[in-house]
């Protein structure tokens, strides 16, 4: 959220730290600060408020109070204004369904002239990336940025006086306020008609919906140049209800933003009261209207009881009681204490603070993550239980791995299957696999191709993951086998017979759990329902004699090149003295010579054949480079550097 700095001090008499500073007591007691930006002559800080607490701090006053928290300062007395009725208008409200809307506040404003917004409201809002459209617009922003209540204004002129807050009509239509967009670098304002169906909660008059809910006002009641009359809105939303439609109209915006994260329904008060104010100090002659105020229920107050000791016990201080009761009172909370009892209540819009882990949370982030020692966690009182099916998949990795099978992690989204993805990421990524062979058959395929870089005559690989059927989730053991050369009484279908077998040795495998496929001789598949195996297992034994690996520490793992390989094959004949390293010693110095050994990415002795006192040596090498695809001339230069240092040796090149 953009926040500025000018706007902060406003809550405050009290100079508040310089922005490097404040900005860094944020990060470190509240929110992640991604930036900190100079606009004109104000601050501009970029914070990452997440969604467990938006409900009170995507808002200028919200991090005010954060700041007041961290810092100890105090904030200005927020006055109430007295409005001076000046019109008895009301408007009438009616709400179908009180869950989905919980209050709807509404006022009608007459004699209001439409214009540019007073230079200090312009200003805030620019700073922090917001478009000034006139002033009754830029009003309600100023007011959701401002305590976070979202806010709509109406041409009354252009609707009834009838309200109604409904869920639309199957093929009920409307048109949206246009959005503005860039096109070749000009604002250009692009117009928006959307057919509505049940789900989507609508405000309308008697002519049809005005507004959709929470998320964008029609083009209906729009405000434009010539509005006199306008009818204000404040009104709070049920929150999964505001994220279904702006997610299917795919309009995310500052309101949606505000009402699908939760704000309480008090706001909505508080925020008509502001705006009217606004109004009245930039229109004196306007006539207000008493409010029409229909809502459901008030915000519950939790009360939570937290001791002293429960509190250090968790965060690992001895914070003494006096400080633990500042940092509580600082967010907002009231205390009652009884002996070493907290008896909290949070403010009434920290949604977040239920439990007393809460409670411990705002003690520790305030006293300040960075000065709290360090400690050990406390052993566990008994033995955590063994998952069976964890416990299962790492015996059978671990078998698999010894026979030389590689593990894959493949997608679990896929173009087709039972389960669609309601808003996929992309159309190849629309469903949930139902089998993990189709795409294990693609990289058999891939990894085939690259075999000779591997150093491989076979691709075995496996994966234990989910799978997705119709009948519900579950887990498999997919195995797939290509044969990259062929070599007599080899095939693939045998060998994933063999690992069937072996793996049926140990493990109560059954024909009915198997789904073989074979694409040709060369590439065969076998998929097990790992699940139906472990229900057969009852006693899974002690979890101590899984074998991990250590991994040695001279290894190191780095990307693996997406340019080609090229192979080329070396021969020479040697004294029968000479072994296979010191013919590839004297083809490394060769390399290291012509600056070419970065080059070779994998090498491997292919061939040993004798005749008289001589012994033939055929390697292998696959060059490849990271950053490029690399030119014959390259290689040409590279196997010139080998065939020297060969012949420097005398010895006979085949």
């Amino acid at each position: 959220m953009k926040t500025s700095y000018k706007w902060l001090q406003s809550y405050f008499d009290a100079k508040l730290p310089e922005p490097e500073a404040l900005s860094e007591l944020i990060g470190n007691h509240a929110f992640e600060v991604e930036s900190v930006e100079k606009v004109g002559d104000d601050t501009v800080f970029d914070i990452k408020v997440l969604p467990d607490r938006a409900h009170y701090a995507l808002c200028h006053r919200g991090i005010a109070r954060e700041i007041r928290a961290i810092t100890g300062l105090v904030m200005k007395d927020e006055k109430s204004s007295s409005i001076k009725i000046t019109d008895p208008t009301t408007v009438n409200v009616s709400i179908d369904d009180y869950r989905l809307c919980r209050r709807y506040v509404a006022r009608r404003i007459s004699g209001v002239q439409i214009g540019e917004a007073p230079r200090w409201l312009k200003e805030r809002l620019e700073a922090i990336g917001s478009r000034s459209i006139n002033n009754i617009v830029d009003a309600t922003n100023y007011v959701m940025f401002d305590i976070g209540q979202p806010l709509h204004a109406f041409d009354a002129d252009r609707t009834s006086q009838n309200i109604y807050v409904r869920l639309a009509g199957n093929g009920e239509e409307m048109e949206l306020l246009p959005e503005t967009v860039m096109v070749d670098g000009k604002a250009t304002e692009k117009e928006r008609k959307i057919t509505l169906d049940q789900s989507n909660l609508v405000i309308a008059d008697d002519g049809g919906a005005i507004a959709l809910a929470g998320v964008k006002g029609g083009r209906k009641a729009e405000i434009n140049s010539g509005t006199k009359n306008i009818i204000i809105e404040s009104a709070n939303f049920d929150p999964v209800s505001i994220r279904r439609t702006s997610t299917r109209m795919g309009i995310r915006n500052d309101s949606s933003k505000r009402f699908e994260n939760e704000i309480i329904p008090e706001l909505a008060g508080e925020a008509m009261d502001r705006i009217t104010q606004l109004i009245v100090d930039m229109c004196p002659d306007a006539k207000i209207s008493n409010i029409t105020d229909q809502k459901y229920k008030e915000t519950r107050t939790r009360n939570i009881s937290v001791h002293l000791a429960f509190i250090n016990e968790r965060i690992g201080e001895n914070i003494d009681r006096n400080t633990a009761r500042d940092l509580l009172e600082r967010v907002g909370c009231d205390i009652v204490e009884r002996d070493h009892e907290f008896l909290v209540t949070p403010p009434i819009d920290r949604l977040d603070m239920n439990i007393p882990e809460d409670v411990v949370d705002e003690v520790a982030r305030l006293y300040g993550y960075d000065i709290i020692s360090g400690m050990e966690p406390a052993a566990l009182r008994q033995k955590t239980p063994v998952d069976k099916t964890f416990y299962l998949s790492e015996k059978f990795k671990n078998i698999l791995n010894s026979l030389g099978y590689n593990e894959t992690l493949l997608y679990s989204l896929v173009p087709k299957g039972s389960f669609v993805i309601e808003y996929p990421l992309a159309s190849d990524k629309s469903a949930l696999r139902e089998s993990i062979i189709p795409e294990m058959s693609g990289i058999l395929v891939t990894n085939a191709r690259n075999a000779e870089l591997l150093g491989l005559d076979m691709i075995k690989i496996f994966e234990i993951g989910k799978v997705f059927p119709s009948t519900g989730e579950k887990t498999s053991l997919a195995i797939g086998i290509t044969i990259v050369k062929k070599r007599k009484g080899i095939n693939a279908e045998s060998e994933v017979k063999i690992i069937i077998d072996r793996l049926s040795k140990d493990f109560p495998i059954g024909a009915g759990d198997i789904t073989y496929k074979k694409v040709d001789p060369m590439t065969m598949l076998a998929e097990i329902d790992f699940d139906n195996v472990v229900n057969k297992i009852h006693e899974v034994g002690a979890v101590s004699d899984l074998d991990f690996a250590v991994l040695p520490e001279d290894k190191r793992y780095v990307p693996f090149s997406q340019y080609p390989f090229i192979g080329r094959d070396v021969a020479v004949f040697v004294p029968e003295n000479v072994t296979a390293e010191n013919v590839w010693q004297v083809i490394e110095s060769g390399l290291k010579k012509s600056n070419t050994l970065s080059l070779v990415a994998k090498h491997a002795l292919f061939d040993i054949f004798k005749k008289d006192a001589m012994t033939s040596y055929a390697f292998r090498i696959i060059f490849q480079a990271s950053d490029r695809t690399l030119t014959d001339d390259e290689v040409n230069r590279a196997t010139e550097a080998i065939y020297s240092a060969l012949k420097e040796k005398n010895w006979q090149i085949r």
